[in-house]
């Protein structure tokens, strides 16, 4: 069993759809981080969440163990892919300090020395899992590419029985899985987790993934992981 617990949350938590389930009618929107963070412990970021983060300082309406995961999208070329490396070197240390790792969407065209030394620079800056989409790791090349640059790859259950075992860092993405099938998820994270690696499982659905993610936290702690 691993020291660390793992991260559960929804992808994103600024969301108008969720005004009326998740987060009361009236409750006012610039009180949605405090209210989420009452009941869901992390959060995976989009980048325009995440930079808003920084700019509203969202850390100041969270407790210090609260954990956020930021979501980089792909980006071309090295000259794109270090400008966003600069962008993440310069956050503020008060906003870093709970940031638990990171997720940079992955371009298949990208390759080359300069890639994978910017990859490792990223993984240096924060914990870093590739996000292929739902692909195949074998037919991606996944598996080698992550292997060699030491981090592991975002899992969805849905496509993969389990994920790649390199790396520091994991995060998986569920939408619709049933409680039964969580508890198999579950199950594999915490073996994955084992030797004091982290972990975080995020819900995508669009309509109610906090309210499913409740479900998973109670679920993993019931278990616990």
């Amino acid at each position: 069993m691993s020291d660390e617990y793992l991260m559960t949350g929804s992808f994103g938590l600024d969301v108008d759809l969720w005004q009326g389930s998740f987060y009361d009618n009236d409750l006012p929107v610039d009180w949605r981080v405090a209210s989420y963070s009452t009941l869901l412990r992390s959060v995976l970021l989009p980048q325009a969440e995440w930079r808003r983060a920084v700019e509203d300082s969202w850390i100041e309406e969270v407790d210090d163990a609260f954990r956020f995961i930021l979501y980089c999208s792909s980006v071309a070329g090295s000259e794109g892919l270090n400008s966003l490396i600069d962008e993440l070197s310069s956050l503020p240390g008060s906003f870093t300090s709970q940031v638990a790792g990171l997720v940079l969407e992955y371009d298949s065209g990208s390759s080359g020395k300069e890639f994978e030394d910017s990859i490792c620079q990223m993984n240096t800056l924060f914990p870093l899992c590739l996000d292929a989409g739902r692909v195949d790791y074998a037919v991606a090349g996944m598996d080698t590419f992550c292997q060699k640059a030491d981090v592991s790859c975002v899992w969805y259950p849905a496509v993969e029985t389990a994920p790649l075992s390199s790396g520091e860092f994991l995060v998986t993405l569920i939408d619709q899985e049933t409680l039964p099938e969580q508890r198999e998820i579950v199950a594999q994270i915490e073996q994955w987790m084992s030797g004091g690696r982290r972990a975080g499982l995020f819900n995508t659905s669009k309509h109610d993934a906090p309210l499913r993610a409740q479900e998973t936290r109670i679920l993993a702690e019931l278990m616990g992981v």
